[in-house]
């Protein structure tokens, strides 16, 4: 994703990727607003959808984010994200596995040294704003 591109333009292209992950079961508005809220985190925090992206948005989310750890655990349990897990070959966990397990101490210390954690349920004010602007607010910078 480029830089340049707006944050709701963001959302747009990663939904668009990723349709194929997403449920069509019937949810709660509360787990509705969490899933927004954790697609735009991924798109925010620079994330994909696999494994070792997976891992990294939820602990940018631990420890960047205004949710805070239970409410992070709780809604990943109420939208049963972790059934994503499933659809992962084994030769797609052997080789993001130990990758994601090694970037956690950066993520954790990158999300310390932001300006200020990400507003999860508020983002709705940063639709319009380009990424790049948004990540030099918070002070948000993306692992690879």
């Amino acid at each position: 994703m480029a830089q340049q591109i707006t944050l709701q333009q963001g959302l747009d292209l990663f939904q668009e990727k990723n349709k194929k992950y997403f449920s069509t079961r019937p949810m709660t508005d509360e787990a509705n607003a969490f899933l927004s809220s954790h697609d735009i985190a991924h798109v925010v925090f620079g994330c994909d959808t696999t494994l070792y992206g997976e891992g990294v948005v939820k602990v940018w989310t631990t420890f960047g984010t205004t949710l805070g750890f239970w409410k992070v655990i709780r809604g990943y349990n109420e939208v049963n994200a972790f059934q994503l897990f499933k659809a992962y070959s084994f030769r797609h966990i052997a080789g993001n596995i130990l990758r994601f397990l090694l970037i956690i101490p950066t993520v954790i210390i990158r999300s310390k040294q932001m300006k200020k954690p990400w507003t999860w349920f508020d983002y709705q004010l940063y639709l319009d704003r380009p990424i790049a602007d948004i990540r030099e607010e918070f002070n948000i910078r993306v692992v690879e």
